[in-house]
């Protein structure tokens, strides 16, 4: 299979580009760059996670964070150019967009989403497929990490210092 229809990418694209979820965007792309290439930073998913980062930041009015995000996916994105992640999209017009939205941020201009072409007509098909919840509000969107439910990453925070403990005892 290629790496672009995998249910995580698909999802990514799906949430990218119609439910505007990039929160959403940077979770589930997070855990696949974590199964496909871990702790490999200069990677295509890291470039499409900083993507969806400074979208997310931009909306939220963080033009700071959003800058630096965009800065860093943008060069990422050069650097992984030939990558099979950018095999079924429009890689250029996406360059593009995303130079254009790094000159409205540090311009100060008001959040603009684009969407991210996808030239493959399979790839295209999946992502329209795919099923998602998408009756999350707006408010909710803008400041998801602040009011989505914690208690999984509470959680794992604790095994995971349980574990460290446990090593060190």
């Amino acid at each position: 299979m290629h790496p672009t229809f995998h249910t995580s990418f698909v999802a990514f694209l799906k949430h990218f580009n119609e439910t505007f979820d990039y929160f959403e965007c940077h979770e589930v792309l997070e855990d696949y760059w974590k199964e496909f290439s871990p702790r490999h930073k200069n990677h295509a998913l890291t470039a499409f996670i900083l993507l969806a980062t400074s979208m997310y930041h931009w909306r939220r009015g963080n033009l700071t964070g959003a800058t630096k995000t965009m800065k860093t996916s943008i060069k990422r994105m050069e650097l992984t150019k030939d990558s099979p992640f950018f095999n079924d999209l429009n890689y250029q017009r996406l360059i593009e967009n995303m130079n254009v939205a790094l000159q409205l941020i540090t311009s100060s201009q008001k959040f603009q989403a684009f969407s991210i072409e996808i030239t493959n007509p399979a790839l295209q098909s999946r992502v329209k497929e795919l099923q998602l919840e998408t009756n999350e509000s707006l408010h909710f969107l803008i400041h998801k990490h602040m009011l989505r439910d914690r208690s999984e990453i509470l959680e794992e925070r604790n095994r995971e210092k349980k574990k460290r403990d446990d090593l060190l005892n």
